[in-house]
């Protein structure tokens, strides 16, 4: 506008030099026509010259505006383009790069980064998206936005003063001291770094670099910094939604889990009125979560000892214990299952503890597997005691057998002391026997085994039980097609048949009955055997004995494999005959399974490890050597009476020797 207003002032004052210089001139006339006609031609020259000033400036003032206007016009259109990817992102990084990729390829700019700004101990900033970066610019470049000489950078300051940093000319500007040399070497002259902000406070910069200086007007910046706060929007709702997606999941999970529990769980609010419960539930306790939502737990519709185990659960919450355990007898069960509750509260936002949970576990497996353990440990220690007992015991029975048997044999016979000493005798036999009964059940002898037909002993025994038990009870017997053999020694198992058998005739003795003897090839997987801890998968032999007699409460079934305890009135019994089959059974590798119930009978099932090793023929069988009366035989012991009663039993080639060989060939 100065110019124009020179050149206005100029051609004024010129017309007004003509008019004054024609009027003084005026009777010279060929001096006034020269006059006119340089005149004419000056001013002609003078505004041509204002005419050309004039139209090139209006042409730079009209280039600067186009400038300006495509500048602005192009930010518009970065700005719409950033707005789509804005819409239509669905990941963070990816919209980083495609907002990186519109300043490079639409803006026109060089390069075009995101940095996020680390919470290491460097405060490093991190570059996660780029466009334009074709010589490696942005590779092994050390940034931060701590208060260092690495920090105080264009973009550094940026996020730490939360503010745009614009510079115009990078090869002058001080804050790109560190980094000037290689700016230039990739062409960068201008830069831009606009903070990213958070909801907690910034987390990065949007860099920009262009060629040219000065690339960055008031406008632009203005743009470019509505821009970064629209991508940081765009960034926040995408962590936002990643965030709500991720919590989403989770839960989805966590439902998950709780509908596919195998624990029964149920929430209740401090009423009692139950808002959830699982699928596991009705596997459990036999009711439909449906049937159990929106309704109190003291006054669900059950059976009378399911309503005790719902009524204890909320005496529990009310007195604020944690956790229960219910014996409960389902009907049509003859063993009673147990019910394991874990209770605790749940708390709102404000802290208040308002709903409760109830974890429900059917406990009976691990209650069953605790008392087989029990029984165990206790048959152990009962079998370690007495098997000690036993061998001492026995020990001081064998001189006594000895020697009375050497003292009687120098009795007459019809002298009175021979009847004592037969009195003597027997009851040392009898004795012996308890002392072999003892050293069954504790596991302590070692007997020779081989491969056993059950059924041919299970026959021998019928015979034997018909001839001994009353008509009033009847015998069965159900014997699979081609059994399986076991090893074992045949005299044990058929002392567990006769042991087994004996006491079912006793409980059937006075009313009559059926017993039924089973034998059935069995192939049991880790599922079948769990309820018992010692018994492995496998092939096994099961031998059922079940009666019809008066049966067993369950106190009275935990106790019945102890020693010495017995339900007979005295006389009838020892208290051996089961223990002496617990351990029979124990010590071949097997298990024995009581379910009884009073009024119902017993049923004894035993388990023995099949085998298929062909029976040997008596060929095979070990036959020892004959005796010829020229061995000779040591004694090692440490018992002074034995050592006494064996030297004076074998010494000398006498009658008694004799007998004595005699007396051990099979």
């Amino acid at each position: 506008m100065s110019i124009v207003l020179i050149y206005t002032l100029t051609g004024v004052l010129w017309a007004v030099t003509a008019i004054n210089l024609h009027t003084g001139n005026l009777g010279q006339y060929f001096t006034f026509i020269r006059f006119e006609m340089a005149n004419h031609t000056f001013f002609i020259l003078v505004t041509a010259l204002m005419l050309y000033f004039l139209i090139h400036h209006s042409l730079e003032e009209i280039l600067q505006r186009e400038e300006s206007l495509h500048r602005v016009g192009r930010a518009f259109k970065s700005l719409s383009e950033c707005n789509k990817a804005l819409i239509h992102a669905a990941d963070e990084v990816q919209l980083m790069e495609q907002i990186c990729r519109t300043f490079v390829e639409i803006g026109g700019y060089r390069l075009a980064w995101v940095g996020i700004a680390e919470h290491d101990e460097e405060r490093t900033v991190r570059p996660v998206a780029q466009w334009g970066d074709r010589n490696d610019y942005l590779k092994n470049l050390k940034l931060s936005w701590i208060d260092n000489e690495w920090g105080r950078g264009p973009t550094g300051t940026a996020i730490r003063s939360c503010s745009t940093v614009v510079v115009q000319h990078i090869p002058s500007d001080p804050t790109w001291r560190l980094w000037r040399d290689r700016a230039m070497e990739h062409g960068f002259a201008a830069s831009i770094s606009l903070p990213l902000l958070g909801d907690e406070g910034p987390f990065g910069a949007l860099v920009i670099l262009a060629g040219e200086e000065g690339a960055f007007d008031n406008t632009e910046v203005k743009l470019l910094e509505e821009l970064a706060a629209d991508l940081s929007f765009g960034i926040r709702a995408l962590r936002r939604d990643a965030e709500r997606k991720k919590a989403e999941k989770e839960r989805t999970l966590f439902a998950s889990v709780i509908q596919q529990a195998q624990e029964g769980i149920i929430l209740m609010d401090d009423s009692g009125l139950i808002r959830y419960a699982n699928p596991a539930v009705e596997a459990i306790i036999g009711h439909a979560p449906d049937t159990m939502t929106g309704r109190n737990i003291r006054e669900i519709d059950c059976e009378p000892q399911m309503h005790g185990f719902y009524t204890a659960i909320w005496d529990a919450v009310s007195r604020g214990d944690m956790r229960i355990t219910n014996a409960i007898q389902k009907g049509g069960e003859p063993l009673p299952y147990y019910f394991d509750a874990t209770l605790w509260s749940i708390s709102d936002e404000a802290g208040i503890a308002n709903t409760y949970a109830a974890l429900i576990r059917d406990v009976t497996h691990e209650i069953l597997l605790e008392r087989q353990l029990s029984q165990a440990q206790r048959m152990e220690a009962i079998g370690t005691l007495a098997g000690g007992i036993a061998h001492d015991f026995n020990n001081s029975l064998a001189s006594i057998i000895t020697c009375t048997e050497l003292a009687r044999d120098d009795v007459a016979e019809d002298d009175p002391v021979r009847e004592l000493l037969d009195v003597v005798l027997k009851s040392s036999y009898r004795g012996r026997n308890l002392v072999k009964q003892i050293l069954t059940f504790s596991c302590q002898v070692e007997q020779e085994r081989q491969p056993v037909h059950v059924e041919r002993i299970i026959h021998e025994c019928l015979k034997l039980l018909r001839a001994s038990f009353p008509t009033s009870i009847t015998i069965r017997h159900d014997i699979c097609s081609q059994p399986g053999m076991v090893m074992a020694d045949p005299t044990q198992i058929h002392q567990i048949i006769m042991n087994l058998c004996t006491n079912s005739g006793h409980a059937m003795h006075d009313s009559g009955g059926v017993l039924d003897i089973r034998l059935a090839n069995v192939d049991l997987d880790t599922a079948a055997v769990s309820g018992f801890p010692d018994l492995p998968s496998g092939r096994y032999l099961r031998l059922s004995v079940q009666d019809t007699g008066h049966g067993m409460d369950q106190p009275t079934i935990e106790r019945i494999f102890d020693p010495f305890f017995t339900t007979k009135t005295r006389g009838e019994g020892t208290g051996l005959g089961l223990s002496v089959v617990h351990g029979i059974v124990k010590n071949h590798g097997g298990s024995i399974m009581v379910v009884s119930e009073p009024g119902k009978g017993a049923s004894f099932h035993i388990f023995l490890p099949r085998t298929d090793t062909p029976e040997m023929s008596p060929a095979e069988i070990w036959q020892p050597p004959p005796l010829h009366g020229q061995e000779r035989i040591l004694f090692v012991d440490d018992e002074e009476d034995l050592l006494f009663a064996g030297k004076r039993c074998w010494s000398g080639w006498d009658t008694r020797w004799k007998r004595a060989v005699t007396a051990m060939k099979p």
